[in-house]
C-alpha cells in the first residue's frame, strides 16, 4: 500500500498508512498568537486520513501522533509502497449517528490537566 515515511531531524517518526485509506494527508502547520498549547502559537507536523466506507457505509478517521517543531527542524516525507506501517494513535468513526471521541484517554487527560493549570493560575492571580 502507499504510505508516508516521515523523518524529522534525521529520525524516522512514522510510516503512516492504512490498507483502507481513501484520504491520507500530512501537514506542517504554524499558528500565531495564543492557542491551547502556547501563549505565542506553535509549529507542528501531523498526519492522518479517512478510510473508505466499510460494508455498513461507515468511514473512519485515523491519525498518528503530532509533533511540535522549532525553527531549524527538518521534516522529510517519502511516499513509499509498503505493508510495514505504524499503527495510528487513534482511529474513530466519521459519521453523525455515532460520535466517537477523537482523542485517546492519555490525550484527554493531558487536555484536562492543561485546563486545570490555566484555571489554577487564573484563580491564584485573583487571590493574590
Amino acid at each position: 500500500m502507499i504510505a508516508f515515511k516521515i523523518i524529522v531531524n534525521g529520525k524516522q517518526v512514522a510510516v503512516a498508512g492504512q490498507e483502507d485509506w481513501s484520504v491520507l494527508a500530512m501537514h506542517v502547520s504554524a499558528t500565531r498568537g495564543k492557542t491551547e498549547k502556547s501563549s505565542e502559537g506553535y509549529v507542528r507536523y501531523s498526519v492522518g486520513g479517512l478510510s473508505k466506507p466499510n460494508s455498513d457505509g461507515i468511514c473512519q478517521h485515523f491519525r498518528w501522533s503530532e509533533l511540535d517543531l522549532s525553527v531549524g527542524d527538518k521534516v522529510q516525507v517519502e511516499v513509499v509502497e509498503t505493508i510495514d506501517i505504524d499503527k495510528p494513535k487513534k482511529r474513530f468513526r466519521s459519521d453523525n449517528e455515532v460520535q466517537e471521541d477523537p482523542f485517546t484517554e492519555e490525550e484527554a487527560r493531558e487536555m484536562r490537566y492543561q485546563d486545570y493549570l490555566e484555571l489554577k493560575k487564573e484563580f491564584e492571580d485573583e487571590i493574590t
